[in-house]
């Protein structure tokens, strides 16, 4: 960027950076940004039609080391799952459910009588 796009008096002396209400410069052309971007993917595109599927099968076999990397690129590093579970509601909708299946839940089997114990 030339000094001429910008003026020293529209910066701070020591840091540089832009002064706050200065009028900004004309900036990109609209789509420039992308221009590279969308030809490469067309690129891409038209490279994957001719050898997309021959590729994928020629490294699986012949590199099976680059295509897992690649497969474990494409993955999220983190993954964040937060859930809870009413007790409640799930055990009347697995009620409702057994009694739409017509079976009925046998009551729970106590491997010994409970023992009550009294404090004083």
């Amino acid at each position: 960027m030339s000094d001429s796009a910008t003026s020293t008096s529209d910066r701070d002396s020591k840091s540089g950076r832009f002064l706050s209400g200065c009028k900004p410069g004309p900036g990109r052309r609209v789509g420039s940004r992308n221009a590279l971007s969308e030809s490469f993917v067309a690129d891409l595109k038209n490279c994957w039609e001719l050898h997309g599927r021959d590729a994928l099968d020629r490294v699986a076999r012949d590199q099976p080391e680059v295509l897992l990397k690649v497969i474990a690129s494409l993955m999220p590093r983190d993954v964040n799952l937060s859930f809870s579970v009413d007790a409640s509601e799930f055990a009347s909708r697995f009620r409702t459910a057994t009694e739409l299946l017509g079976n009925s839940p046998e009551p729970p089997r106590l491997r010994r009588p409970l023992r009550v114990i009294n404090h004083d």
